[in-house]
């Protein structure tokens, strides 16, 4: 064999190699046929190896996981960042509040975190507001009336404001953002009403305002319902009984047993129903949110628990339904030829003209006697059925809100029964009259509300009232405007004001404070289109006139 150190031939049987001593493990088999020898201090490097290995694979093994739980974070982080950027515009139900988590669009991290703590801050300090034109109202991008309008808007639209107000010649403008939109510009102040609770529509189903034409049989079914429903906080009982037979209801919001009352009546004019409409809109709300309502941190119930609110929703249900479906409702056929004789007496003096809101209306010159229609051009004579629409009197042709003990025998109106401006034969001549009298001194009443229409004003105030009482009246007036926002008048000021009218007499008799407020624009039956408008004036009336009161 050879040796493989230095090519030498050794005999088979050798240890060494004679030549250069390299040695043989085995007999035949040369050393460098095994795996060398290892140098000395190298012993073990092998299992080292293997151990540097198992270390290598934990490492990796921990950066991975350290890796998946980073990766974890950052998703979680991106998922709550973007379910706060969808829900930037969510309303909470109950505090009506936004949410937080409202930031501008192309802000970094650092910023957003920056931009939330800012954001929570304005959000305390906005305020809510809700449109109510009676047609629309513009939103300009300048404080005014200018031409820049942006967007045209209806009643019932809610918009964020955080008091700014620019007045622009005799009208104050707030500058706003609206909801649904998130456009911001200017609105007119006058429009734009405060409400604190974000009510929800969808509690309100018995109380119908999709139509105008809300009768005294729907009032009188509404009534049963609600205060079936709502028993813990309404209640009602029948008063009276109209001319024709219709019994007289008030409903009554609150525990009777409170420590204040209030007062109110709707629809003592036939064709002004759609009071009684409100008035009933309302008694559903304040039912339906008795529990979540809140006004100034009070809620509802709290504030029902100390005033009770008695409403007689329906003061006049003959003339509304004489208004609503004509004569031929009436249960009593001699009425029919009653409100005929009316319409053949009073329809030479109805004129059929613009008015000063530029709506064609049915004016009254009964007043005077050498109107000569025919040189005016002004030949239109009214029909018995639209006749029948204009009725504000009761089934007797008696204009209820001129026939109450105030001044009565001085009262200058018509001497025979007709659809309005008839004062009766003598003062609470009427059914009707004497049923709002009699509930009028039955409590001690910390105040008394008229609901009629229309004019948006609030009448406050009587000729020969005592001081104490027109102060007092018109204090009411004023803290009903900081609401509704219509304007007060004082009745001895107002166009074509006459006494006998049950707010005339609560102030000269009872010495009460009282008002009358006008609502809707245009003429008489309102239109339901109206009815948005009037409706989020008046919402929250109610809990303000209780928190006055609340001790």
């Amino acid at each position: 064999m050879i040796c493989s150190g230095c090519g030498n031939e050794v005999p088979d049987t050798g240890k060494f190699c004679p030549k250069c001593g390299r040695p043989f493990d085995k007999p035949g088999t040369l050393a460098a046929d095994q795996p060398e020898a290892q140098p000395a201090g190298m012993q073990g490097s092998g299992d080292q190896e293997k151990e540097g290995n198992k270390v290598e694979k934990r490492i990796y093994l921990l950066t991975g996981a350290v890796i998946i739980v980073l990766l974890f974070i950052v998703v979680l982080v991106v998922l709550i960042l973007g379910s706060r950027g969808e829900n930037r515009q969510a309303w909470n139900e109950e505090t009506g509040q936004e949410k937080e988590g409202d930031t501008d669009e192309g802000e970094t991290a650092e910023e957003t975190e920056g931009a939330e703590e800012d954001s929570g801050e304005d959000i305390d300090r906005e305020i809510m507001l809700v449109t109510v034109p009676v047609d629309y109202m513009s939103l300009r991008s300048t404080p005014g009336l200018g031409d820049d309008v942006i967007a045209q808007l209806t009643a019932g639209q809610y918009l964020r404001w955080h008091g700014d107000v620019v007045t622009e010649g005799d009208r104050e403008f707030y500058k706003v953002i609206v909801e649904e939109s998130n456009v911001e510009g200017y609105a007119a102040a006058d429009y734009c009403v405060e409400v604190e609770y974000r009510d929800d529509p969808g509690l309100l189903t018995t109380v119908d305002v999709t139509d105008a034409l809300y009768t005294y049989d729907q009032m009188k079914e509404d009534i049963a319902i609600l205060c079936e429903k709502y028993a813990e906080c309404l209640s009602y009982e029948i008063v009276g009984s109209s001319v024709d037979g219709r019994d007289i209801y008030e409903v009554c919001l609150g525990s009777p047993e409170a420590q204040h009352h209030i007062f109110m009546q709707a629809a003592i004019h036939g064709r002004e129903y759609m009071t009684a409409q409100l008035v009933m809109r309302m008694l559903e709300y304040y039912a339906a949110n008795y529990e979540s309502g809140t006004f100034h941190g009070k809620s509802y119930r709290e504030l029902l628990e100390k005033t009770a609110i008695h409403v007689i929703p329906m003061s006049n249900p003959d003339g509304v339904t004489i208004s609503q479906l004509g004569v031929e409702a009436m249960y009593h056929e001699e009425i029919g030829q009653l409100v005929y004789d009316c319409y053949l007496r009073d329809r030479e003096s109805l004129v059929f003209e613009e008015d000063a809101n530029g709506d064609m209306n049915w004016a009254d010159y009964y007043r005077q006697e050498d109107f000569d229609r025919e040189a005016e051009g002004k030949t239109e004579i009214i029909s018995f059925e639209e006749y029948q629409t204009l009725w504000k009197s009761n089934a007797n042709g008696v204009d209820l809100n001129s026939n109450f003990d105030a001044g009565w025998q001085s009262i200058d109106l018509k001497e025979h029964p007709s659809y309005g401006s008839y004062k009766g034969t003598y003062a609470e001549s009427e059914p009707e009259t004497q049923i709002l009298a009699a509930e009028a001194v039955r409590r001690e009443y910390d105040c008394f509300i008229s609901y009629h229409s229309k004019g948006q004003l609030i009448y406050y105030d009587a000729a020969g009232n005592d001081a104490q009482t027109s102060q007092a009246s018109a204090a009411l007036a004023e803290e009903l405007e900081s609401i509704i926002k219509y304007k007060p008048l004082n009745t001895q000021k107002g166009y074509n004001v006459n006494l006998g009218g049950f707010g005339d007499w609560v102030q000269l008799s009872l010495h009460g404070a009282s008002v009358t407020i006008e609502n809707g624009k245009h003429p008489c039956p309102l239109q339901i289109g109206e009815f948005e408008a009037i409706w989020n004036r008046n919402r929250e009336s109610w809990a303000m006139l209780c928190e006055n009161l609340y001790e």
